[in-house]
């Protein structure tokens, strides 16, 4: 007797180059076959003939200007609004065959600061063109997902780092400030991190959920920038670093209730000293990908 052979899952997503969709395309390319569209979103048109000829289970959206790309604002507004809603448009007239869930990819900074945990149900009130724009697609989705035949989730991604990290992220950010001994200003406040492997599990797990609701991806753990990057500081091998902060707390704080993520699944994270290795030595943290 023959055993049936059970085919892989399929995942597109967009934005595979960026460093968080590459890290999931890795993790997760011996699970499922990933499809990851090479081009600019702006090329809208090829990705309209990739959707209609391509067969996918799950769509992850990555692609993004994130909040500190120097781009104009009707770059960022057509990219970051503009392109996701009609992409969630075009996959409801296909009406594709096995495709069942679409997961968007969103920030925590749709909520703006609070002076508490943040859970999914409080307000968002966003601070900077990133996360407005990641709003109005949020919006888009939580007025229409009734309508679609497939089920649709909302990723909101509280601060995450990696080696590979881009500056216009807070931790590459305040690295290179650091190495140049400038000094940093309104500092004093609180964040959430978490890291970029605890992320893609997350993700993985909404998909294979079809979680139909926004979830926090978050650590739930309040983080001082000041304390941070004094560990940062010490951990790293420039013995020579210095800087300076305000000792007068801001009332910006960004951190998460991570309540729902628990529900998910995930039970353990990578605490802040992995976190903080790992974006210094990479590869040689011995960081497991498993």
């Amino acid at each position: 007797m023959h055993l049936k052979k059970v085919s892989k899952k399929i995942i597109f997503i967009t934005g595979g180059k960026g460093v968080l969709g590459s890290y999931f395309h890795n993790k997760y390319k011996k699970k499922y076959r990933i499809i990851s569209f090479p081009h600019r979103l702006e090329q809208f048109g090829k990705l309209r003939e990739w959707i209609k000829i391509k067969k996918f289970h799950y769509f992850i959206h990555f692609a993004a200007i994130t909040s500190k790309q120097n781009e104009k604002y009707n770059k960022i507004n057509l990219v970051n609004k503009k392109l996701p809603i009609k992409i969630i448009k075009l996959l409801q007239k296909s009406i594709k065959k096995d495709f069942r869930y679409f997961l968007f990819i969103s920030t925590s900074h749709v909520y703006g600061f609070h002076n508490k945990k943040i859970s999914e149900h409080d307000k968002r009130k966003p601070f900077n063109k990133y996360g407005s724009t990641k709003k109005a697609v949020e919006d888009f989705i939580l007025n229409k997902k009734n309508k679609f035949f497939f089920k649709i989730g909302i990723a909101r991604i509280f601060n995450f780092t990696f080696h590979r990290q881009n500056k216009g992220h807070f931790i590459p950010d305040v690295y290179a400030k650091i190495k140049n001994k400038k000094n940093l200003i309104n500092f004093n406040k609180n964040r959430d991190f978490i890291h970029i492997d605890d992320v893609a599990r997350s993700l993985e797990l909404m998909i294979n959920k079809r979680k139909d609701k926004a979830v926090n991806i978050c650590r739930g753990e309040k983080i001082n920038l000041v304390y941070l990057t004094k560990k940062l500081n010490s951990m790293s091998l420039n013995k020579d670093l210095f800087f300076s902060s305000s000792k007068k707390k801001v009332n910006q704080d960004i951190y998460g209730n991570n309540s729902s993520l628990k529900k998910l699944g995930i039970k353990k994270f990578k605490n802040l000293n992995f976190i903080l290795k790992s974006f210094l030595y990479g590869k040689k943290a011995n960081i497991n990908n498993r």
